[in-house]
């Protein structure tokens, strides 16, 4: 019997399991969506989801709290400017998990763990003077790097 039995375990140490899903937050922040196995995507989806909602909020208490979990305070940062602008029309439900199928040598089941929004792509403003002195803006886009085709498929 499992009572009191809370989470996975994926056949590691405590401290082991910590620092696996805090890299796989990190990178899931980073990169907006990671392909890993289904058992740790869905052990890391809700503590993901935790971590979005309270840096909604955003005061210090917070992002002390999300350090503790993320220790890495860059990552914190970004996931702190975003959490407001990207999930504001959204309470719960800032993540998903979509099967990709067995793709490994050990025949396990591969998932897509990704953010339900897109990212808000900001615009770089530059101002140019005109000939009679005013000051005009003028917007340039934000060069951001190419999205290459995934080779798996989605089943």
């Amino acid at each position: 019997m499992n009572h009191s039995v809370f989470g996975r375990k994926l056949s590691r140490t405590k401290n082991e399991r910590k620092r696996l899903f805090a890299n796989l937050m990190r990178d899931l922040i980073i990169h907006g969506k990671i392909v890993t196995s289904r058992a740790k995507a869905k052990a890391v989806q809700p503590m993901m989801e935790k971590l979005v909602t309270k840096a909604k909020r955003g005061n210090d208490t917070d992002r002390r709290h999300i350090l503790s979990i993320l220790p890495y305070g860059e990552v914190v940062d970004r996931l702190l400017a975003d959490a407001k602008d990207r999930f504001s029309q959204r309470n719960s439900g800032f993540t998903r998990v979509i099967r990709m199928g067995a793709g490994r040598s050990d025949n396990a089941e591969e998932a897509m763990l990704s953010f339900v929004d897109e990212a808000v792509k900001r615009e770089k403003v530059v101002y140019e003077k005109s000939e009679k002195g005013a000051i005009k803006p003028k917007i340039e886009p934000v060069k951001t790097a190419k999205k290459t085709k995934s080779t798996k498929k989605i089943k």
